[in-house]
């Protein structure tokens, strides 16, 4: 009897993990999905907290070029911020995400908390027409959900 009561804890086990999983891939999806399909993005100006974005072709290594963009110095109290960068260029790899896959952040205002997601690509191809999105939930003190969408300006 002890036997099989542990096989259906163990099943039991399996079936919730595999539904966080699956749950966490499916919020994924749509705020990638969400975000390519924007229309209507953000003003730089309108943003509550500063937002750096870098990208480098590597001197060593021409096939990979590193991208990341910081978001600091935030003039409100941000909790649980979910962030997600994206980019048109066509690859299979997993797009550079905080709070999505793990636990939100916060980001307290007047102090040094920052979020950096950082990314590659690996091509040899011209980087200079893809474009690079950002998806940012986060909470305020009303406890009001905010969403950013912002694209990010280059040049």
């Amino acid at each position: 009897m002890r036997k099989y009561l542990f096989i259906v804890c163990c099943l039991l086990l399996l079936v919730g993990c595999s539904t966080k999983e699956e749950d966490e891939k499916y919020a994924y999806l749509e705020y990638k999905n969400d975000l390519e399909t924007q229309k209507v993005y953000d003003d730089e100006d309108s943003l509550d907290f500063d937002i750096y974005f870098n990208i480098v072709r590597n001197k060593d290594d021409t096939e990979k070029v590193d991208y990341s963009i910081v978001i600091d110095r935030p003039e409100i109290n941000m909790y649980n911020v979910k962030a997600l960068l994206v980019h048109d260029y066509m690859n299979e790899d997993a797009f550079p995400s905080v709070g999505i896959f793990d636990a939100p952040v916060t980001l307290r205002k007047d102090s040094s908390d920052k979020i950096r997601l950082e990314g590659n690509i690996h091509t040899d191809s011209d980087t200079g027409n893809i474009k690079f999105k950002l998806y940012l939930e986060y909470t305020d003190d009303n406890g009001e959900e905010n969403k950013i969408y912002y694209e990010v300006k280059r040049g």
